[in-house]
């Protein structure tokens, strides 16, 4: 299944199939909640596809139904064994291994490794070698959303394939269409999923929105400084630290805009710090470093009902 999205990119990625001019490696990247696998699947099913006239994978041959049942001998799927967890270096071995052997059905040999940005040191040096030295007919398809953790050698050997966010009328009508969610959820999950329609929905099974309205309680407790920093936290660990700071950033962007209309530059030079606050929690949530989440909610609520950015700046130094 493709995406309203993702025909662009696939009517070129085809193009290239029946050209015989695909490249050894693509990397697909994009934000969370595009369906970049989904394609990189889709991608990979033509290839391996023994019907070479149809625009898609027929579903029907035989190297397709061995696609489908997810054991197709000349296909690998990398991804970590654990989740969260980095791709490690005999996973990338192994497949050095299986890709000096010959296709055993398909005229290809492919694989897919997701979160491309979850292999660690060792291993992007092996994929490099890999890259460095392809063999023939053999498709690597990389797919990450966070790409600028990927070594420079490694992405500028693939050739990379971006998604873009679809508008916003598109991406609205979308989730209507795929759940029974009120227009101003909708709207909610959208501006939390940064636009991603399938980020949206996936925030919608978390029924993160029956908890909106109690951070938006537990927020102005923190902001009139009537809150508890280490009960509240114990409260906060149960939600998507990312998510809810995300949520926080778009709650303040529009008081600021409030204020700026008001012209209150008092309040709007406190609404500032805690905008700066709120980024800085971000930054330390995405970063590659281990954080303290019970350590780094603590500091947050304590730089919010202060004002200061010193304590939440200092978890990372």
């Amino acid at each position: 299944m493709l995406y309203p999205w993702q025909k662009t990119q696939w009517k070129s990625i085809s193009q290239q199939i029946q050209q015989q001019r695909l490249p050894h490696a693509l990397i697909l990247t994009g934000v969370v909640g595009l369906g970049k696998l989904t394609l990189a699947n889709h991608i990979v099913a033509k290839v391996l596809c023994e019907n070479t006239h149809e625009h898609d994978a027929c579903g029907s041959c035989h190297s397709c139904q061995l696609f489908i049942a997810g054991n197709h001998p000349d296909h690998t799927f990398i991804e970590p064994e654990d989740e969260g967890k980095l791709i490690k270096i005999e996973q990338i071995r192994s497949l050095k291994d299986k890709q000096e052997l010959t296709p055993t059905i398909a005229k290809w040999k492919t694989v897919i490794i997701s979160p491309a940005e979850n292999m660690n040191i060792n291993a992007n040096n092996s994929l490099l070698k890999l890259l460095e030295e392809p063999q023939q007919n053999t498709l690597l398809v990389l797919v990450s959303a966070k790409p600028e953790r990927l070594p420079i050698t490694i992405l500028s050997r693939c050739h990379k394939i971006t998604f873009n966010v679809p508008d916003t009328k598109s991406a609205f009508s979308f989730v209507q269409q795929s759940s029974v969610l009120k227009e101003h959820d909708i709207s909610t999950l959208l501006e939390l999923a940064k636009g991603a329609p399938l980020a949206a929905l996936t925030l919608h099974e978390s029924n993160i929105i029956e908890h909106l309205s109690q951070l938006d309680k537990d927020f102005e407790s923190l902001l009139a400084k009537q809150a508890n920093p280490v009960s509240l936290t114990k409260s906060w660990l149960q939600y998507d630290h990312l998510i809810v700071f995300n949520y926080l950033q778009n709650t303040v962007k529009k008081k600021l805009i409030q204020l700026q209309n008001k012209d209150d530059k008092t309040k709007s030079k406190q609404y500032w710090v805690i905008y700066d606050c709120i980024i800085e929690a971000i930054k330390l949530t995405s970063s590659s470093n281990n954080i303290n989440k019970t350590l780094l909610i603590e500091q947050f609520m304590v730089s919010i009902m202060d004002g200061n950015l010193d304590k939440l700046s200092a978890i990372n130094s």
